[in-house]
Formats: C-alpha cells, sequence, structure tokens
C-alpha cells in the first residue's frame, strides 16, 4: 500500500478487530433466519392462521419489551465505550450494577402495565373468540418475562461496549433458533398458545443467564472506594430518557401497523401482512451487526473530535449498501415465484407486493440507521426522539387512509415512505449537530437514491423471465459503479486486499499427509 493510501485509511477502523467483530455481528444471525424459513410454514399450517398472527404478536410484544430498560441499555452501552476510551475503567463497574438495579425495578413498570391491561388489549386485536382464554394466559406470562427482557438488554450493552461480540453473538444464535425451535417441539403435544410461549419465556430466562455469567467476566474489579459522579450520573439518566422516548416511538411506528390491521381488518389477516414482514425483518442482522459494532467506535472517537463523524458515517452507509441492497433486489425480484412455493398462491396473491415494498423500507431504514447512531454516539440521543415526535402523527393519519383505501400494500407503502423521511430528516440533523460536511451529505443522499430507483425497477418487473434479466443487468452495473465511483482509493486497495487473501485461502493445497 502507498504512503498516501497509508495516510488515507490511518484514521478508518479497518483493522483486523473490526473485521472480526463485524462477521461475528453479521454471521450471528444467519442461522436463525435459515431456521424461521423451515419453521414458519409448519408452524402456520399446524396451529393455523389466527393462532398464527397471535404468535407473532407475541413475538412482536417480547422484542418490544426492551423498551422498559428506559433507555438505559443503550446509555451503558455508551458510557462504558467512552470511559474505556478515556481510560477511566474505575468508574464502569458502579455505573453497570447502578444501572442494572434500576433497570430492574423499572421493568416491573412494565409487567404490571402488561398484566392490568391484558383485557384492553384483547379486545384491540379483535382476538376470536375460541382464543380469548389461551391469549389472556399468553399475555401474562409475558408481562412475567419482562425483567429478563430489560436485563438482556443492559448486559449485552456492557458485553458490546467490550468488544465482547464472539460472546453476545453465540448466545443469540441460540435465542434466535429457539425462538422457532421452541415452539416446533412442542407441537407433537399440544398447539395452545399459552404453551408455545411458554417455551419462549424459559428461553429468555436461559439466555439471561448465560449473558449476566459474561458480563460478570469481561468487568473490571469493582472499586467500592469509587462513587459515580452525581453530574455523570444525571448524564447518563437524561442520555437514556431520550433513548426510551425514541425507544418508544421507533417500535410503535414499525409495529402499530400490525395492530390495526387486526383491529380494522380482522386477525386472520394479519398473518398476510407480517408473515413477509418477518421475512423482510430478519435482514436487520446486517444493518444491527454493522451499527452495533461501529457504534461504541463512534462513541469512543467522538468522545475526542466530532471530525471523525463522516468518517464513521461514509463506513457505515458503504457497508451496509454492500452488504444488503444485492440481497435485497433478490428479495424483490424473487418475491411472486418464492411466495408461490413457500406458502402457497394464496400468500403470493395477498402478500408478494406487501414483501417487496417492506424490504425498500427495510434498506432505506438501514442506512437510517448510521446517521443516527452517529448523533447518539454524539451524546444527541434527543434529536432522534424529537424527529419521531414529529414522524407519529403523520404516520398514523396517513396508515389509517391507506388500510382503509388500499388495504395490507397501503400500510407497507406508508411504512416504506415513513423511512425515507427519517432517512432525510436524521441526515440534516448530522449536518447541523455533528458538522459533517456537506459533500459527504450528497454522496450518501445520491447512493441511496441509486438503490431506491433500481430496487423501484425491480417492483415493476413481474415476468420470471424479464426478472431474471433484470437481475443479471441491475447488479454488475451497481457493482461495478460502487468500486469505481463510490469507494476510495484506499477502500479498493484493502478491499483487493482482502479478495486476494480469500483467493489465496480458498484455493491453497492441503499439506500432505
Amino acid at each position: 500500500m502507498t504512503t498516501r493510501n497509508q495516510a488515507e485509511t490511518q484514521h478508518m477502523p479497518r483493522n483486523l478487530s473490526l473485521s472480526r467483530n463485524l462477521f461475528y455481528n453479521l454471521s450471528g444471525a444467519v442461522l436463525p433466519v435459515a431456521v424461521a424459513a423451515v419453521c414458519i410454514p409448519v408452524l402456520i399450517h399446524t396451529i393455523g392462521t389466527d393462532r398464527f398472527g397471535l404468535l407473532t404478536i407475541a413475538w412482536t410484544i417480547i422484542g418490544y419489551f426492551s423498551l422498559f430498560d428506559f433507555g438505559l441499555g443503550r446509555s451503558l452501552t455508551w458510557q462504558v465505550s467512552r470511559r474505556l476510551g478515556e481510560g477511566r475503567q474505575g468508574e464502569i463497574a458502579a455505573i453497570v450494577r447502578s444501572a442494572l438495579i434500576l433497570m430492574t425495578l423499572l421493568s416491573l413498570i412494565g409487567t404490571l402495565v402488561v398484566a392490568v391491561f391484558s383485557g384492553e388489549l384483547i379486545r384491540l386485536l379483535r382476538v376470536p373468540q375460541a382464543l380469548i382464554g389461551e391469549t389472556r394466559t399468553t399475555l401474562f406470562l409475558l408481562s412475567a418475562s419482562i425483567p429478563l427482557v430489560v436485563l438482556t438488554s443492559g448486559l449485552r450493552g456492557v458485553l458490546e461496549a467490550f468488544q465482547r461480540f464472539d460472546v453476545t453473538n453465540a448466545i443469540r444464535v441460540v435465542q434466535g433458533v429457539w425462538t422457532f425451535v421452541g415452539p416446533l417441539c412442542v407441537l407433537p403435544f399440544t398447539v395452545h398458545l399459552q404453551v408455545l410461549v411458554t417455551v419462549l419465556v424459559i428461553g429468555r430466562l436461559v439466555t439471561t443467564i448465560a449473558y449476566g455469567v459474561a458480563a460478570l467476566r469481561v468487568l473490571p474489579p469493582a472499586d467500592h472506594t469509587k462513587r459515580v459522579p452525581t453530574l455523570r450520573q444525571r448524564e447518563i439518566f437524561a442520555y437514556g430518557g431520550w433513548t426510551t422516548l425514541s425507544n418508544i416511538l421507533s417500535p410503535v411506528m414499525d409495529y402499530m401497523d400490525r395492530f390495526f390491521i387486526s383491529s380494522i381488518l380482522g386477525a386472520a389477516i394479519v398473518a398476510f401482512y407480517t408473515t413477509p414482514y418477518e421475512v423482510v425483518y430478519r435482514l436487520n442482522f446486517i444493518s444491527e451487526g454493522i451499527l452495533g459494532v461501529l457504534f461504541p467506535l463512534m462513541a469512543k472517537r467522538m468522545a475526542h473530535t466530532r471530525s471523525d463523524g463522516t468518517d464513521m458515517l461514509s463506513l457505515g452507509t458503504k457497508l451496509i449498501t454492500a452488504l444488503l441492497f444485492p440481497a435485497t433486489l433478490i428479495i424483490l425480484l424473487a418475491a411472486h415465484p418464492g411466495l408461490r412455493l413457500w406458502l402457497g398462491p394464496e400468500f403470493e396473491r395477498k402478500s408478494a407486493l406487501v414483501l417487496q415494498l417492506l424490504a425498500v423500507g427495510l434498506l432505506i431504514n438501514s442506512l437510517a440507521k448510521v446517521p443516527s447512531n452517529l448523533l447518539q454516539a454524539n451524546g444527541r440521543s434527543d434529536v432522534t426522539a424529537i424527529l419521531h415526535i414529529v414522524e407519529v402523527p403523520i404516520y398514523v393519519v396517513c396508515l389509517l387512509w391507506a388500510l382503509s383505501h388500499l388495504g395490507i400494500a397501503g400500510a407497507a407503502l406508508v411504512w416504506t415512505l415513513r423511512m425515507l423521511l427519517d432517512l432525510a430528516l436524521l441526515l440534516w440533523m448530522t449536518r447541523t449537530m455533528v458538522a459533517v460536511p456537506l459533500k459527504t451529505l450528497r454522496n450518501v443522499s445520491a447512493l441511496a437514491v441509486a438503490q431506491i430507483l433500481a430496487l423501484c425497477g425491480a417492483i415493476v418487473v413481474v415476468a420470471p423471465g424479464w426478472s431474471v434479466l433484470y437481475g443479471a443487468a441491475v447488479l454488475p452495473v451497481f457493482a461495478a459503479g460502487f468500486y469505481r465511483i463510490v469507494l476510495l482509493d484506499s477502500e479498493r486497495t484493502v478491499l483487493r486486499e482482502y479478495s486476494r487473501r480469500i483467493l489465496a485461502y480458498l484455493t491453497r493445497k492441503p499439506s500432505p499427509g
């Protein structure tokens, strides 16, 4: 590598540790996705669309319970990362201990809320009369699991701050596989919803214990003579408070569509929306994997200088584009034949367009996560929360209109357009809050627009033959443009070096026995 390229890359986190952590985070979600593809058709066929629709809502609720940590999990990652970067490890143990105790107490609020309002939730979901008893018991079980979900969020945040992505992903793989295999294991004995959810709660308990043991092993020895400064405690809770507001509003907007669908169109229709959503949502492992690694790095770097934010914004956008755009394009082109082969003609007819629109929205949302994480790494978790406050009323009105006039495809379209608005607002705020140069924002925006246009073309192409031709034309052209125009000289050099090493590894001759 030339001296010039070395200078260009000396501040870029392209080292072995980054590559290894990215590999852990990205590969850790592959097995659960494959397991989901096999298990979902069996679950639908065995328990029926009504019960499966309610099971998907249970999956949603379990994931959404993390909001009851009131942002302290994210705040923990931010604070621990900053202290590691500043060499202040002596404060970490006290911060973690105080935060976990408070998170446990706050999670009990969630348990009480769900238990008290379970009847209202059942009426809101328009649960069939025959399933009301099962659903009520299921909601009580889910409420009892809230402290486990909240503690998992905090413990995982600590491990990620210490860059122990090998541990977090080993546990996540087991948890993700059990989400689908667990209910499948009890199908020979019962199809009752409360039993399926009991299996999920037991799995959550086991993984929470595993996270706790791993976190204890990485924490520095506790210094019982050192107290966390009051100012720092206020800073943790203020950051966590804004994160909580954002964590409430963002999942509400992400998941309220299925609740409105159940309320307006009926619980049986939910499966035709949530099934493609679950397929698309699994691709979140790409953006979550990338940003899970980059966020602690952003926090460490931003503690010293905001200028590193520009490099991080560009790096995150390029990584997500390179890994997610090809997968999204393939999903769009394979939506009709794939759903027909996987779930039958009815799902193809009702869910193909939904799948395509949600896939486009998922890509846009993934791109938006880069500026969102950059703002939060700079300590401005309030910005993302305020933007969500602005978006909520607009989204609700548009969603209700779309469901009434366009059905579930309209809901998917509105969800995707909201992601586009989110991306535009977040990029604009990085210019104001992190001083990202206008040139960088133009380059990131142009790359996003190019991807959206290419994906919209894939939706229009329906005939199988033309779909294959479209994909065969777009992927090479996009790859060439990405390599020649988007990547820097230094990045192309790094990419060629990695490619050379991989090729050498694959073509090496086995040593003689």
